[in-house]
């Protein structure tokens, strides 16, 4: 017994330590995507309330942070291409320059397709254009008598609109659809990120309500792994694939090689879209709901 109780002190001592080592700012309300950008700062998605326009961007400069941008409505997804902010906010897509400017880089109309809920964005490596998730309005995915509970996979009240697609957005505002929709295994894509050669671009996606993580390529979409339902960020670095659930308030690391899954943290209200910050080998991760940004080590 004395053995068991040093045991589960030694455990308990050690996710202590771990919890320690995450760095955590306070930054307001319904933070939803990090990225790097300008002088290579942070900046953070600010969903804030529901009235139009209430919605912000803000910078991080170490422990502080501020106000860079106004006017949005919720914006989500966040990528820095071209030496611009591009942001997902519902049914369109805006840009910020480095002054904090906000303009309308593509609206509805712009769309081959009919949009209802923008998410996630990813810069392509052709440094002139962004990749943006519809993931269909969510509200098909949640049983209304839980919170934040996804139905189960296989229930006859998850009716799916099979809307659910990727469209490229260039920064003279071209929008085409890169993934098609109307595939089961991703009905409802929220993260997305780029990998491969400029000339050979491969789509990494989490789809939200399947939890499956699919990559496309070639016109072909491929199931890489599963089982990371309400899957919002994901991000590749060397052999990991790190996803990021907003529900279920986890973060995994899938490894590629040996095809296991690691949950790194479960602790989180709703854990959104992330930055991998590869040179501090650490994730930069807004929990939504809980207001707040915090910094996973990888290590």
């Amino acid at each position: 017994m004395k053995t068991l109780s040093l045991l589960l002190l030694a455990t308990s001592l050690c996710f202590s330590a771990i919890a320690a080592d995450k760095k955590v700012i306070e930054i307001g309300t319904k933070p939803e995507s990090v990225c790097r950008g300008f002088g290579g700062k942070l900046y953070v998605t600010m969903i804030n309330g529901d009235e139009p326009g209430d919605g912000e961007i803000k910078v991080l400069d170490g422990d502080k942070h501020k106000v860079f941008a106004k006017g949005l409505n919720n914006p989500k997804g966040m990528a820095f291409v071209g030496g611009f902010l591009v942001v997902s906010d519902e049914t369109m897509v805006r840009k910020i320059d480095k002054k904090g400017k906000v303009t309308v880089l593509a609206e509805a109309k712009d769309f081959p397709k009919e949009v209802t809920f923008l998410n996630d964005v990813a810069a392509s490596r052709d440094g002139q254009s962004v990749y943006v998730t519809d993931m269909s309005h969510p509200k098909w995915m949640f049983d209304p008598d839980g919170e934040r509970k996804l139905w189960p996979i296989d229930s006859d009240k998850a009716v799916a609109p099979m809307t659910g697609c990727v469209y490229k957005v260039a920064l003279d505002g071209k929008v085409s659809v890169a993934v098609p929709p109307g595939d089961k295994r991703m009905p409802g894509p929220n993260g997305v990120t780029v990998t491969g050669k400029k000339s050979e671009e491969t789509l990494l996606m989490g789809d939200f309500f399947t939890g499956n993580i699919v990559a496309y390529a070639d016109k072909k979409l491929r199931v890489v792994a599963k089982g990371m339902r309400g899957a919002d960020a994901v991000e590749a670095f060397g052999s990991k694939i790190y996803v990021s659930s907003w529900p279920l308030g986890k973060v995994w690391a899938y490894d590629r090689k040996t095809k296991k899954t690691t949950v790194l943290a479960d602790d989180f209200t709703t854990a959104a879209d992330f930055y991998l910050d590869r040179k501090g080998k650490q994730l930069v991760i807004p929990d939504m709901l809980a207001g707040k940004i915090v910094f996973l080590p990888l290590e």
